[in-house]
């Protein structure tokens, strides 16, 4: 009798929560999340304020939860596809630009001007030691501050092709952009490789 009660309670905690998600969604396509009360979110979700408060304290912990729930999915994804030592960078920016277009509702809804664009900069930094080690095979040999210049680099340049892409309704499929983002890349990799002047410091 106890595993059942216990099994009902943690239905109800995942529709709980579920709701919560869902109405802070559709209220960030009005206002961005800091915008967002307790209140207004309950009232959204028809939830009492004494239940939410027994999972979250803002409407930003809701965001955050749904938020690692998004990167463990592409952590688990890119790991079961690829292992640390046979990573295939391209096919890891399909994977992930493949998750993203699955996920379209609530990524439009984070890349637009209420959403939180700093959580797809942690999502491609997520890759950012096989990416790097990937370029220092290729013969760049930049020092580790320039190394983290070009890398931001290619992080801010993905997120603003990612935005486009998403205020386009992602029209393109996500091997279209996943290339875009490949190309950019390296061609800003062979155009530092081809330099002649290394010694360049920020």
């Amino acid at each position: 009798m106890a595993k059942d009660q216990n099994a009902k309670t943690d239905r109800r905690v995942m529709y709980t929560k579920m709701f919560l998600k869902e109405s802070l969604l559709e209220l960030m396509r009005e206002k961005p999340v800091d915008k967002i009360t307790p209140t207004e979110l309950c009232r959204k979700a028809q939830i009492n304020r004494n239940t939410f408060y027994t999972h979250f304290y803002t409407a930003r912990d809701v965001l955050e939860e749904i938020e690692s729930e998004f990167s463990t999915q592409i952590i688990d994804s890119l790991s079961s596809r690829f292992s640390a030592e046979n990573i295939d960078i391209p096919q890891m920016l399909n994977e992930i630009c493949r998750i993203i277009y699955e996920k379209q509702d609530f990524c439009k809804i984070l890349l637009s001007e209420n959403g939180d664009a700093a959580f797809f900069e942690k999502v491609i930094t997520l890759g950012k030691s096989v990416i790097v080690n990937g370029w220092h095979k290729q013969g760049i040999t930049l020092s580790d501050d320039q190394m983290e210049m070009f890398f931001a680099y290619i992080v801010n340049g993905s997120i603003a092709l990612i935005r486009k892409w998403a205020s386009a309704e992602m029209k393109n499929t996500p091997e279209e952009i996943a290339k875009l983002i490949e190309r950019a890349t390296y061609g800003g990799i062979n155009g530092m490789i081809s330099s002649t002047d290394s010694s360049v410091s920020f």
